[in-house]
């Protein structure tokens, strides 16, 4: 890869590859650190440029500390630009224990804060400053363009976690910089408030059976049903480690989707779920969704990842699976504005519409509190209904 410098590959004994950005071997031999990094990035074309961006600035800090006669690198200017670097190379760095998917989100933001205001000073940085900035990052990217809050919000707090990370070097100017932060409240993104209803999951069942795409019908039963996120359900691809065996494509490993032995022979279904670390229990016999989907699976097909792709064989690509499903919900009638993802919104609130209690539904949705499954609660007619029926009833009886 031209665009990569210092990009090395090595190979392990099964075939598989690790990668390494490599310091030039005059300059590691004159005292250059760290002289390797190990590179994790995905096989795709996201992740490819990524990779390449990550051995540019690594190729840079090298050759800088050349220039400078070997002093201390990579080095602190005083600029965004160079408590950005610094974040993504040090070994003592947050960025290196985050989620390989995590990391790359937060190179992207990296990216954008180096590319419009790196080059600014730290110390002389003052309120105004910031949110001009939240407001440039979350402008349209053209005319006629909606806006990006997400963007801005993502960017932002991007910008406050390496500023916080300056602080902990000592720098002075970031301390003052992390204060003014500290100050300073942005306008929250607005919360999404599509839901996935039980008509929607019926509907995008029947037309993924009616277009031969099963394996849809089930993950969205699954979803729906036991309240799942859509990774805890189909998996995900990550960049292979040490682990061993499994199922493997190219550079990445398949992990964290349900397996057809997390079903016991009394059908309860035990999973912990990939974010939370939470496990949750799910009687399938209380699910007719789901079991009708199961029952249509032979006996024989019920090996391995539960969710598999009827094109390749394997499981979904993140990608792939989400495209498919919309395909699907597009021509089974479901509102462009309702995603897969609102599979898990949509039957917290059902749960709540039908007044389950919040531990329940904070242990079904395998959440560690009350309060983060309540963000999930879009609350509908039926909830505020019954309040006021509650409201009312009690003001008959204090007046009987």
């Amino acid at each position: 890869m031209t665009d990569a410098p210092g990009l090395k590959r090595k190979t392990n004994k099964d075939g598989t590859v690790r990668e390494y950005w490599m310091a030039r071997a005059d300059l590691a031999k004159r005292g250059y650190r760290p002289s390797s990094i190990r590179l994790h990035y995905p096989d795709t074309p996201e992740g490819r440029l990524q990779l390449a961006s990550r051995c540019q600035i690594l190729q840079a800090e090298m050759l800088a500390w050349a220039a400078n006669g070997g002093a201390s690198a990579p080095g602190y200017d005083g600029t965004i630009r160079s408590v950005s670097r610094l974040f993504q190379v040090n070994e003592d760095s947050p960025l290196q224990t985050m989620k390989w998917n995590s990391r790359i989100n937060f190179v992207k933001s990296l990216t954008i804060i180096e590319a419009t205001v790196g080059s600014r000073q730290i110390g002389n940085l003052l309120g105004p400053d910031f949110k001009r900035w939240h407001a440039s990052w979350g402008s349209p990217k053209s005319d006629n363009r909606a806006p990006r809050p997400w963007r801005a919000k993502h960017t932002m707090d991007a910008l406050r976690q390496i500023i916080g990370y300056g602080v902990t070097l000592g720098y002075e100017d970031c301390v003052r910089a992390d204060v003014i932060l500290s100050k300073i409240r942005f306008k929250t993104p607005p919360a999404r408030e599509s839901i996935l209803t039980d008509e929607h999951v019926a509907a995008v069942r029947a037309k993924a059976h009616e277009l031969g795409w099963h394996s849809i019908a089930l993950a969205t039963a699954l979803q729906f049903s036991l309240t799942m996120r859509q990774k805890d359900v189909i998996g995900e691809w990550e960049p292979i480690s040490s682990v061993e065996g499994g199922i493997r494509h190219k550079d990445t490993i398949w992990v964290n989707g349900l397996l057809w032995t997390d079903i016991d022979e009394d059908f309860v279904l035990r999973k912990k779920h990939v974010k939370t670390g939470f496990k949750v229990q799910h009687d399938l016999k209380l699910h007719p969704a789901v079991l009708e989907e199961i029952a249509a699976v032979p006996a024989e097909r019920r090996v391995g990842p539960m969710i598999i792709a009827e094109t390749t064989g394997e499981p979904y690509k993140h990608r792939n699976f989400t495209q498919r499903w919309r395909n699907i919900a597009n021509k089974a009638g479901v509102p462009t504005a309702v995603w897969n993802m609102d599979a898990r919104a949509g039957a917290i609130t059902e749960a709540y519409d039908l007044g389950a209690a919040e531990t329940d539904v904070m242990k079904s949705a395998g959440h560690k509190n009350r309060q983060t499954s309540a963000r999930y609660n879009r609350g509908t007619l039926e909830q505020t209904s019954r309040v006021a029926k509650m409201r009312m009833t009690k003001r008959s009886e204090n007046t009987e």
